[in-house]
């Protein structure tokens, strides 16, 4: 009796951290969203406009019925972030706070899946269990910068990895309980329809995983058949569109399309007059694997992990170096299988990364968040039964905890003061503002001009504007212009440039027109200079965001 009321009280007492656990989480994650980041990206804007547009329509925003694949910016979207959104703006309205809420929510539901996971990938280490390390995984996943810093933002990937999360820790429990192994298909079909790394990193885990208890699956053929129809059905709606426009995203990251990597291993073969050796030594293929490696490498970096891969500071913290480095070593020397799922999930992440370009990329690798959560958690927990016996241990207990302690604090301190006014630029800080300045004074002007330099300004007003989903169709607006409103081209495309459309030239020289552009396309002037050389500019209003001052200038010609 004695000994079932201490079960029942241990028992208890893991669900009440765990649950304290979760709550943190949550509150890491939900704590004014609104505001932080500062304003919508420009992919954000454009997940919300759509989502909006389903609800209000049944399209998006180019007049398709309920697509599979959202066109926005020529970048054919994936739609489980988007109907996710579309769900919350039917309780929470048009708001940043329902289109980040999916990925908010699902983050902090994977911190519940990890502590799941961290059970199944290690209950024991040399035959003992470690009762508390799938509490310190999941604790660590809570608190992780990396973690963090993509659920507070409508990001894809974040919601993903709740889904991956999932799918894998089902396959594991399939090998104790096998009607699991068809409910793992269901989180995995959901993951690929929020993000593309999830296409080549499943597959190969699952692949990976039945052919390790190959003896367990093989003999129990016809669940394995009945999981595999029952994947091809919930992805029969997308399926035929992910080998045409979806692959257009994967086309516009790839190494395979970048020509800065294979032209002059191109020109030397020229220089060469086409000869065989240089044909060999200059192969495109040497290339590419040569880029490759290097992006794998960058992936894997300890200073992107350490330092610098959010911005301000690292993926993780940098009190996690030696308990990182020990956990994946603790990983190695366990026995069992289950231990290869976290170090095939680890190791092939930066692998599918390595193949696009723009490395290292903290949102493309967001997958390997989950097993470096249990590494370290690995780690810290074989670091403190290895003192166990020894004298000293609380000193040493109480050192790490206050070492843990500040620099949780200075990454509160780094995320919610100093990253947004750092990065309120890039995430188009204003533009709340601008639009609310155009709707006060739109009935004035025959013609707006809205600069290019943040690209795609055309979306942040449709949003911002709240401007009707079905008006929008049915003029057919696009990313160039609606209603009175012409936009410029993207700020790489064509720098400090309006490009104005021919067919308002005659309306610019009759009407009256209103110019908006940003600070630096107000100091380099070349915009208006492209029009008319002598024409003087008045500033008629400095339109600034919640943080960037001078974010946007209004000007009459």
């Amino acid at each position: 009796m004695v000994q079932k009321f201490f079960i029942y009280q241990h028992l208890n007492n893991k669900i009440v951290i765990l649950f304290a656990i979760v709550c943190t989480a949550a509150l890491l994650r939900f704590i004014n969203l609104h505001n932080i980041p500062p304003s919508l990206s420009h992919d954000e804007a454009a997940i919300a406009y759509n989502a909006w547009s389903i609800v209000q329509t049944g399209k998006d925003e180019y007049g398709i019925t309920f697509p599979m694949l959202f066109r926005s910016f020529d970048d054919y979207k994936l739609p489980g972030y988007v109907y996710s959104t579309a769900l919350s703006q039917m309780v929470f309205g048009n708001t940043h706070f329902a289109v980040r809420f999916t990925s908010a929510f699902l983050g902090t539901l994977t911190v519940l899946v990890v502590y799941f996971l961290a059970k199944e990938i290690v209950p024991s280490v040399n035959g003992r269990k470690i009762t508390s390390f799938p509490l310190v995984s999941s604790a660590l996943f809570a608190i992780s910068p990396w973690s963090i810093n993509f659920s507070r933002a409508a990001f894809e990937t974040n919601a993903s990895v709740f889904f991956i999360s999932l799918a894998l820790l089902f396959l594991l429990i399939s090998r104790r309980h096998l009607s699991f192994l068809i409910y793992s298909v269901i989180p995995a079909a959901a993951a690929l329809y929020f993000y593309y790394t999830a296409r080549v990193l499943l597959p190969v885990l699952f692949v990976g995983y039945i052919f390790l208890h190959y003896k367990y699956y093989f003999n129990r053929l016809r669940i394995l058949l009945v999981s595999f129809l029952l994947g091809c059905i919930l992805l029969m709606p997308i399926i035929p569109h992910m080998a045409t426009k979806g692959m257009e995203r994967i086309n516009q990251v790839s190494i395979f399309n970048d020509k800065s990597i294979t032209n002059p291993y191109s020109q030397a073969i020229l220089r060469h007059e086409n000869s065989i050796d240089s044909r060999i030594i200059y192969n495109r293929r040497v290339a590419h694997l040569q880029n490759f490696s290097n992006n794998y490498f960058k992936n894997l970096a300890p200073d992107y992990y350490f330092t610098n891969g959010t911005g301000p500071m690292g993926l993780l913290y940098l009190w996690e170096v030696p308990f990182f480095i020990f956990g994946i070593y603790m990983c190695f020397k366990m026995k069992g299988k289950n231990k290869w799922i976290v170090l095939f999930w680890f190791f092939t992440v930066p692998l599918i990364a390595g193949l696009t370009t723009e490395q290292p990329n903290p949102l493309r690798t967001l997958p390997a968040a989950v097993p470096s959560a249990i590494f370290t958690g690995l780690g810290l927990v074989g670091f403190i039964n290895y003192f166990q016996q020894k004298q000293g241990l609380r000193v040493i207990f109480g050192l790490l905890s206050l070492i843990i302690v500040l620099f949780f604090i200075r990454f509160l301190y780094l995320y919610f003061d100093y990253y947004p006014n750092i990065t309120a630029g890039r995430w188009i800080d204003g533009s709340g503002n601008l639009a609310g300045f155009v709707k006060e004074n739109s009935g004035d002007y025959d013609l707006i001009y809205i600069t290019g330099e943040n690209w795609r300004p055309y979306i942040h007003m449709l949003y911002y504007l709240d401007y009707s989903p079905k008006k929008y169709q049915d003029e057919k607006g696009s990313r160039f212009g609606f209603g009175n409103m012409r936009f410029g081209s993207a700020g790489w495309d064509s720098p400090s440039e309006i490009r104005l459309l021919h067919a308002d030239l005659d309306v610019l020289k009759k009407g009256k027109t209103l110019f908006i552009l940003t600070k630096d396309d107000y100091v380099a002037q070349e915009a208006v200079r492209k029009i008319n050389h002598q024409t003087p500019m008045k500033i008629i209003k400095i339109i600034n965001g919640k943080i960037v001052k001078e974010a946007f200038y209004a000007i009459e010609i």
